[in-house]
């Protein structure tokens, strides 16, 4: 799908992964795979991973196994957005950091896709 190619973080190697991850929940969405991208995204960035919609994702100990999988794409996407923010960005909530890097690296991921694809 080529729509999942339309972000500036293609260029790490976790790509791959989130892009199976991508494919493997729009699934459930109707539509044609555009339309079901389209609103799988929307729900992302209405709820997060926060809300459990990223099976991946929820359970601490599945952020931290992807964290130490895939620790320096997920520090450089990390540095890349505060780069381009011009601030630090803050575990707010607290979360244990892995989880945090995951949530955070997913949803920037996915958001940057939404922006180059349909705005």
């Amino acid at each position: 799908m080529k729509a999942l190619l339309k972000t500036s973080y293609r260029i790490y190697e976790v790509s791959t992964v989130y892009n199976k991850i991508i494919l493997r929940h729009i699934e459930s969405y109707n539509g044609t795979k555009k339309e079901q991208l389209k609103s799988f995204l929307e729900d992302l960035q209405q709820s997060g991973c926060i809300s459990g919609m990223i099976s991946e994702f929820i359970y601490h100990t599945d952020c931290k196994t992807f964290y130490i999988t895939h620790l320096d794409d997920l520090e450089n996407i990390k540095n890349d957005l505060e780069d381009s923010l011009g601030e630090v960005i803050v575990n707010r909530f607290k979360n244990p950091h892995y989880t945090f890097m995951c949530w955070l690296c997913f949803e920037e991921y996915c958001h940057s896709i939404y922006i180059n694809e349909f705005e």
